[in-house]
């Protein structure tokens, strides 16, 4: 068993046990004569269901940075690792509920999502009104309560870090780099949302100096929506809260290493969006076409493709209700024209770009610790869902 293994099965465990008892408080404080307040715990304690618990082991590894041996391993199952993964993984479930809504979703991790499950209870009682709406706005509100929690568990990580006999200076540090991250996760849901009804280059337009704008846009999407708070962000977070302050080398070590990574993570998820295994996946393949999403292979795509080719792009790209034809035969150009083999080697670049952060800084970080994000690196970059 590798040393990653089990650090995050000793997170994995510590995690999964603080949310179910976070969930447990909040029904006993909500606990009614009616199943109402149930529906709404329900769906979203469900949303925390077949995670891989990623950003609550990096924050984990972030906490235990100045730790060694079997005070390591104390400190990556102790009280403020298992709050700060929670309150991570309490954000992560409420972005994804809301991004859902937002890209009108049918499934998360092969189940319904969140709105369309609300959507089938109206249906299934004979409730009054739209079905589909009453789904986004109760979805709307679950992820409102996800994001309350999450801000409310990440307090007690700080409680519980001072309660340890840590500083009170890092915990503040720590909640204001947590709350920096989820201010700038919904700026790159905006940049998002705001780059899908932007108006595709005119035909006439050079394809490649039009693709590398598009580009450049995507990557700013890239790194503010999901690269930084899927890696760099949690193991920040967490190295704050272990008392290592902003201008250590260690910190700027995992800020490098923690950003180049997250941006071959999303990159990663792109081409899972489109040429990813449903049954791996939980999502349709070609979800991201019909969602009209201009990723970094959209634009690399845009820029190699011919003109009927990028004709088909822009069918896809602005029709919701593509046929799966179409969408088959875009994935297809996007692999044909080169465009997917250059996103993958634009994983490969930033992955390495990240290890090489990592080596920079030499005896600075643990051997553990190194080892433990060289792994994670590579896991997530390589993965299939």
């Amino acid at each position: 068993m590798s040393n990653l293994t089990t650090t995050m099965a000793q997170v994995r465990e510590g995690v999964d046990h603080r949310i179910a008892e976070v969930f447990r408080c909040l029904r006993e404080r909500f606990d009614g004569p009616a199943p109402v307040d149930a529906e709404l715990l329900e769906a979203a304690e469900d949303q925390l269901e077949g995670g891989k618990r990623m950003r609550a082991v990096l924050g984990a590894v972030g906490v235990a940075l100045s730790a060694q041996g079997h005070e390591r391993d104390a400190v990556l199952t102790g009280p403020t690792a298992q709050r700060l993964g929670a309150a991570l993984e309490l954000y992560q479930a409420s972005a994804l509920v809301h991004d859902d809504v937002i890209d009108a979703a049918l499934t998360r991790r092969g189940r319904p999502a969140t709105h369309e499950r609300f959507a089938a209870s109206h249906r299934a009682v004979g409730m009054v009104g739209e079905a589909a709406l009453f789904g986004r706005s109760a979805a709307i509100l679950a992820g409102d309560l996800l994001l309350s929690v999450a801000g409310a568990e990440m307090g007690a990580a700080g409680a519980a870090h001072v309660a340890g006999g840590g500083s009170p200076d890092h915990a503040l540090a720590a909640r204001e780099a947590f709350d920096d991250m989820t201010a700038e996760v919904a700026v790159g849901q905006f940049l998002d949302v705001r780059s899908q009804v932007e108006h595709l280059p005119d035909p006439g337009q050079d394809p490649v100096a039009a693709g590398e704008a598009m580009r450049r846009t995507a990557l700013r999407v890239v790194r503010h929506k999901s690269a930084r708070y899927s890696v760099m962000h949690p193991l920040l977070i967490g190295a704050l809260l272990g008392g290592v302050p902003a201008h250590d080398p260690r910190y700027r070590a995992l800020r490098a290493f923690g950003e180049a990574t997250g941006v071959a993570f999303q990159l990663r998820d792109d081409v899972l969006g489109i040429f990813g295994d449903p049954e791996v996946t939980g999502k349709p393949a070609g979800d991201d076409l019909r969602e009209g999403k201009r990723t970094v292979l959209v634009a690399l795509a845009w820029q190699r493709a011919d003109a009927p080719g990028r004709r088909l792009l822009a069918e896809v790209l602005s029709d919701p209700r593509a046929t799966p034809d179409q969408v088959d035969r875009a994935a297809a150009l996007i692999e044909g024209c080169g465009a997917l083999g250059a996103v993958e080697e634009e994983i490969d670049t930033h992955l390495h770009q990240g290890l090489r952060a990592l080596e920079s800084a030499g005896s600075e970080l643990d051997a553990a610790t190194v080892q433990d994000l060289h792994e994670l690196s590579v896991l997530l970059t390589s993965r299939r869902a």
